[in-house]
């Protein structure tokens, strides 16, 4: 009997989705000196989806609803026309969308067919609710990947006006 799907699925209830996220989870710097258990317990609550090669993640324009990580195939991020990143498995984009709902400055495209888990800014609100010392921390690491994009952005504009 223990053999049985039922069994190993009713008492190991982990989808592959929810290990393969929660492995990603763990090397992304958002996540940074958060409990495994935390992160495990966080992507279980995210939104898993597919995308088949060609297909549009989300629009340039449209209102961010939150982060996606990739956990598998490829993705381009474009701006009129242009390639402003290529990503591949264990990336994480559309960070800006957890604290604003600003539209998306960039469309996501599917390079090849692809897996991706949503996390929600309805998602992080509910988590800070709940469990507002882990959320306070992801919200930290958060404020220093943007403040870091924002870093890199000066310098480059820096470096580019001769003035």
């Amino acid at each position: 009997m223990s053999d049985h799907p039922l069994w190993k699925t009713l008492f190991h209830g982990d989808s592959d989705w929810i290990r393969n996220g929660t492995d990603l989870c763990n090397g992304n710097p958002l996540f940074a000196d958060m409990p495994a258990k935390a992160i495990r317990w966080l992507v279980s609550r995210m939104h898993p989806r597919s995308y088949e090669k060609g297909e549009r993640i989300f629009e340039m324009g449209n209102p961010g609803a939150g982060a996606v990580l990739l956990l598998a195939g490829e993705i381009s991020i474009m701006a009129d026309q242009v390639e402003l990143a290529h990503l591949k498995r264990g990336d994480l984009f559309g960070e800006v969308a957890l604290v604003t709902g600003q539209p998306r400055t960039a469309e996501a495209v599917a390079l090849t067919d692809c897996d991706v888990l949503f996390f929600l800014r309805s998602d992080l609100k509910e988590w800070m609710e709940s469990r507002p010392k882990q959320a306070s921390r992801l919200l930290i690491n958060l404020s220093e990947m943007l403040a870091q994009r924002l870093l890199e952005a000066n310098r480059q504009l820096a470096a580019r006006d001769p003035a």
